[in-house]
């Protein structure tokens, strides 16, 4: 309400838990302003109350809102710096008892200790039976799409690469689906409860494991590819490293053939200096313009990190944490224990 003198009133109607204690104030403090300067208060604490209002709404929103299977990615179950390590994990995975290893049933075989090795998608466990072995589990219908058909394309994909160019890959049997088992999701703890959530059915997909202190190189990133280069090539013989730039070369004319591989591309690298192909039922589509940007140079500049580490240095700014890293001397337990050809 606007009088005809110099003065200003202007009522703000809210609910009263927000502002019952604060409307007399405000209105005696408007009154004794001159319109000039009382109008664009007003319209101020006007604006500042509504967001206000909109603040508590959303804050009770989230914290009613259940937890987005969307956001596993940023569970602490994904290998730090995608270094492949192996053990127990108890600042992620709580300790709990199981059963003894069981080759009829993968789900008594494997460890439920182990730290996580997960994706967005999919964890890795590895048996307790034959360390050299595990099971690559997933949820049967994640996000409403049934996935059997599609890890059984991967899975004849990776045969026929390795076949046509003798490429490595982990998939070590058929992938098969089943209906999940009661004790594997009692066995469940920690992080991995709400990455899997209450699966009704899942995809297993028995694999090789993946020698201990291999790292995942992708190309989203190249300053991230060359700090990974690096910290691998650190603890690298000089005959690993020429290995490794013969075998970049060699997947060089692999992608140029299957150019569905550059869609997420990614890599990894053991120190010994051979590669190996994951997550391949990413290459069933045509690569989009953005992949095929980030893919650009990508490999030319990894070869170029292995055969010198200067010029990694001189691309990137290397962190502390990442040059500890690559100095860390890793168990030779696993090497022996996975057979690929060489």
């Amino acid at each position: 309400k606007v009088p005809s003198d110099d003065n200003i009133l202007i009522t703000i109607t809210e609910p009263k838990s927000h502002t019952t204690l604060l409307r007399l104030p405000l209105r005696i403090f408007l009154m004794t302003l001159p319109r000039s300067i009382a109008v664009p208060a007003a319209i101020i604490l006007v604006a500042a109350s509504a967001a206000c209002m909109v603040l508590t709404s959303l804050s009770a929103s989230t914290e009613s809102a259940s937890p987005n299977l969307d956001n596993r990615r940023q569970l602490k179950l994904m290998p730090q710096k995608e270094i492949i390590r192996y053990g127990l994990d108890p600042k992620t995975i709580e300790l709990r008892a199981t059963r003894p290893g069981d080759e009829g049933d993968w789900w008594k075989d494997i460890n439920y200790h182990q730290r996580g090795l997960c994706g967005g998608e999919k964890c890795f466990f590895i048996s307790t039976i034959d360390p050299s072995r595990g099971y690559l589990i997933g949820d049967s219908n994640f996000h409403g799409a049934p996935r059997l058909a599609e890890a059984v394309e991967a899975y004849t994909y990776a045969a026929e690469l390795e076949s046509k160019y003798n490429i490595r890959h982990f998939y070590a049997d058929p992938p098969f689906e089943m209906n999940t088992p009661p004790l594997f999701m009692r066995n469940l703890s920690g992080l991995y409860i709400q990455h899997f959530g209450t699966p009704q059915g899942l995809i297993v997909q028995p694999s090789r494991t993946a020698p201990e202190g291999s790292i995942i190189i992708r190309c989203y990133n190249h300053n991230v590819l060359y700090k990974r280069t690096e910290a691998i090539v650190r603890r690298m013989s000089e005959k690993a490293k020429k290995n490794l730039v013969k075998e970049l070369e060699i997947q060089k004319n692999v992608v140029e053939d299957n150019p569905g591989l550059i869609n997420d591309f990614q890599l990894m690298i053991d120190k010994e200096g051979r590669t190996y192909h994951l997550d391949l039922n990413r290459a069933k589509t045509k690569p989009s313009r953005g992949h095929r940007k980030v893919f650009e140079g990508c490999l030319e500049g990894a070869i170029k990190c292995v055969e010198d580490l200067a010029f990694c240095r001189e691309s990137n700014q290397f962190p502390e944490e990442e040059l500890r890293l690559a100095s860390i001397q890793l168990p030779e337990q696993n090497q022996e224990s996975n057979q690929f050809p060489e």
